[in-house]
């Protein structure tokens, strides 16, 4: 996917790849693309017909970056890349930053790019969103066996869960809490 100039005198030649499959070239510019993994020799023939060869090593790109794409401020995240010796960086470390093992930290509000990059210089990104805490959970923090209590944040959007189904239950979208049994 990416390109590199290459360049060769007097002008006024062709280039051409050996290999269309690994890499072309613009037959009067010298831009090469690399196309897939693997290696290609590229021509470049005077009208004279004398020409020069070079070989083009074509490195493959790192695999996708898998995990979460979101992330809450002071909060981290995960991210893993299946490809090794590779380096981590973030596009604004005043929104998140990311450290060697790939373990991402919401700074401040915001999105930004996180890139794996190889030696090669084959690189892969992606795009993780910084994302406001929810509000305090208001409300009271105890319930009887078979009794309801609500619970309640200022935002009003919350999606609510339990972490113990067998001691309380609670509304996804409402917040009521069901005592199932007694403990925390």
């Amino acid at each position: 996917g990416n390109t590199t100039v290459l360049s060769s005198s007097p002008s006024g030649g062709t280039w051409t790849s050996g290999t269309p499959t690994v890499a072309i070239i613009g037959s009067s510019s010298g831009i090469a693309t690399g196309v897939l993994a693997g290696v290609t020799t590229i021509t470049y023939t005077l009208p004279t017909t004398c020409i020069s060869t070079r070989v083009l090593t074509v490195d493959p790109n790192p695999a996708p970056i898998t995990g979460s794409s979101g992330v809450c401020v002071g909060s981290t995240t995960l991210l893993s890349e299946t490809t090794p010796g590779g380096t981590w960086s973030s596009s604004n470390i005043a929104a998140g930053s990311v450290n060697s093992s790939g373990l991402v930290t919401g700074v401040a509000l915001g999105t930004f790019t996180i890139s794996y990059t190889l030696g090669t210089g084959c690189i892969t990104t992606a795009t993780v969103t910084v994302n406001s805490l929810p509000s305090a959970i208001t409300g009271t923090l105890s319930v009887c066996v078979g009794g309801t209590t609500t619970l309640t944040d200022a935002s009003g959007t919350s999606t609510w869960s339990s972490s113990n189904l067998g001691v309380a239950t609670i509304g996804s979208g409402t917040g009521i809490v069901s005592g199932i049994s007694a403990g925390t």
